[in-house]
């Protein structure tokens, strides 16, 4: 029997999750929605509405979750009840302990729309035009690679990747296969995690943010700071290409003549970047005025910038056609993290409320009184554990429930820059995230080649983010 002759049966899971998914971008949006009214207004009805909302989202998107997700998620709710049976938390009080992650649904809610945008006004496709500009030799064209992978994964993220991809497996068509994948793998991804390190959109830096309680103003410039150091450091890494002629690609008919690749435009590159520049500013600007937090004022100003932006180029139809006809997927999409940060919210707001933490703190005195120790540990947990499948969003999310107690002895903000970079780390390295996979699909290759190609640098980035961190103490 088809599924329009079968009757559902709403008890049973898989029935339930084949009536809900037609509603669950509409339940997610609504969610987004009640958390926006709540924050711009304060009204106590809105933050009730959340609540539910929030409840209703997590057993929508749960059965149609990834089975890692489910796994955490199963077992952060299952703490969370023992949790709130320990305090003597009524269940009353579930789902307003529920919203405490809400901000991170809605940050990659409205995200899709600044992309549009950018694509709209060709400017992902300017920036990969300068790895056409000539080039001396495959070293510089890797220290043009990384560039513009690191501007390009500001706001377009993995959908950067095969753009990228696409460029410089033209460049590199007889540098030789084996060369061509390396070059691709190192190149590319580690631009996407240098620049991921300060990027205002970037879900983890907004989780360390939230842990920490360090104000996102606060650690941009240590941030962007590391960020310059890291990619600096991975220059070096051109010397290993010095010397290597990138060989031009041959016409498929030699009797035509060679095809001239469109130039980039200067103009156009500095326009992105100063829209760059406006939008954190802007963000800046409604955080003072609403006196919320960096990430809650970003997630407003998101949209509206993208049709303002839409709106300049003239393309405005296009964008709200576009928006209209993909907003439903999108939101579909984000059931695998929603089912992770909801679970791990409800789990952060019980904890606090029982006495675990506080039972914690003489026991971590010990490993507080050695920072280089403490960071150490974070920087190999977060090496290690990406490689062995586990999200890099579950081991921040690990670090905020066994750190809590150091924080009263460590420096925040010092915990949160090694945090982020240790973590960011598996973006280009982490065997199992979801960079590295698309990346293993474009190439051909065993992620775990990925992972040992970028391993020596993973150290190296880790270690710079440590020292920022000794150094802030």
């Amino acid at each position: 029997m088809t599924l329009l002759t079968r009757p559902l049966n709403p008890l049973n899971p898989r029935s339930f999750m084949e009536l809900m998914h037609p509603a669950r971008p509409y339940l997610i949006s609504l969610l987004v929605a009640a958390y926006a009214v709540h924050v711009l207004t304060g009204w106590a009805w809105a933050a009730a509405l959340q609540g539910w909302l929030a409840v209703l989202c997590y057993l929508v998107s749960f059965p149609a979750a990834r089975r890692m997700f489910q796994v955490v998620g199963s077992m952060f709710i299952a703490a969370s009840l023992a949790c709130m049976a320990w305090a003597g938390v009524p269940l009353s009080e579930l789902p307003g302990l529920m919203t405490r992650n809400v901000m991170l649904v809605a940050l990659l809610f409205m995200l899709p729309f600044v992309n549009r945008a950018i694509r709209l006004g060709g400017y992902d496709r300017n920036l990969s035009r300068w790895l056409n500009a000539p080039s001396g030799g495959m070293g510089q064209l890797y220290v043009r690679s990384l560039a513009v992978s690191y501007i390009l994964s500001l706001f377009l993220f993995f959908a950067a990747l095969p753009l990228l991809h696409r460029v410089l497996g033209r460049q590199l068509r007889n540098a030789g296969e084996d060369t061509a994948r390396r070059f691709i793998g190192i190149s590319v991804l580690r631009g996407f995690g240098m620049v991921a390190v300060w990027s205002p959109v970037e879900p983890l830096v907004a989780t360390a943010v939230l842990l920490t309680g360090v104000s996102y103003l606060a650690l941009l410039p240590w941030l962007l700071a590391v960020s310059l150091v890291l990619f600096a450091a991975c220059c070096l890494w051109a010397l290993k290409f010095r010397g290597l002629p990138l060989a031009p690609a041959q016409e498929a008919d030699p009797s035509r003549p060679p095809a001239q690749p469109k130039a980039h435009s200067v103009p156009k590159t500095l326009v992105f970047l100063g829209a760059l520049v406006l939008l954190i500013g802007s963000a800046f600007l409604l955080q003072a005025a609403l006196g919320s937090t960096f990430f809650a004022a970003m997630t407003f100003v998101l949209v509206p910038f993208a049709a303002g932006w839409a709106l300049l180029l003239r393309r405005f139809g296009r964008f709200a056609a576009l928006s209209r006809r993909h907003w439903k997927e999108g939101a579909d999409n984000l059931r695998h993290l929603l089912v992770l940060f909801l679970s791990f919210g409800l789990f952060n707001s019980v904890l606090a409320r029982t006495p675990l933490l506080s039972e914690l703190s003489g026991s971590v005195e010990s490993i507080s009184g050695s920072p280089l120790l403490l960071f150490l540990i974070i920087l190999a947990a977060s090496l290690v554990l990406p490689v062995l499948g586990i999200h890099p969003l579950v081991v921040m999310s690990l670090f905020g429930i066994f750190l809590q107690p150091v924080m009263e002895h460590v420096s925040p903000l010092s915990l949160a820059v090694v945090m982020i970079t240790s973590t960011l780390a598996s973006s280009f390295m982490g065997t199992f995230n979801t960079t590295v996979t698309i990346m293993a699909g474009l190439l051909e290759v065993n992620p775990y080649r990925i992972t040992l190609w970028n391993l020596a640098y993973g150290i190296v980035f880790g270690g710079i983010g440590i020292a920022a961190g000794l150094l802030l103490l």
